[in-house]
């Protein structure tokens, strides 16, 4: 069965990177068997999660994630390719959803 690795995470706000950077510490990761939506909750002061699907999928970030694909091709989530790491920012409460693409 196709999997997302999902890893919730603060960033280092403290130094002055060209980007911040992930802390390696206090980090929260689950394992999403697709289709479903995460039970992990975006906590304060977690403020970015990466994405690690092993297969190419759709996702959905926020309070309500909804991950499908319409009938007509349409969805509100993004489209992500196998064996790459995405990284985008999240707020307190945010949900992941995923879905085989």
């Amino acid at each position: 069965m196709a999997t997302l690795i999902v890893t919730f995470a603060r960033i280092d706000g403290t130094h002055h990177y060209v980007a911040p950077v992930a802390q390696g510490s206090n980090v929260r990761t689950e394992t999403i068997t697709m289709p479903a939506t995460g039970t992990l909750t975006v906590a304060a002061p977690e403020e970015i999660v990466e994405l690690l699907p092993d297969a190419d999928c759709w996702v959905a970030i926020g309070p309500a994630p909804d991950a499908s694909v319409g009938t007509d091709g349409t969805a509100a989530a993004r489209k992500l390719k196998a064996d790459t790491a995405y990284t985008f920012h999240v707020s307190v409460g945010d949900k992941v959803a995923v879905e085989a693409a």
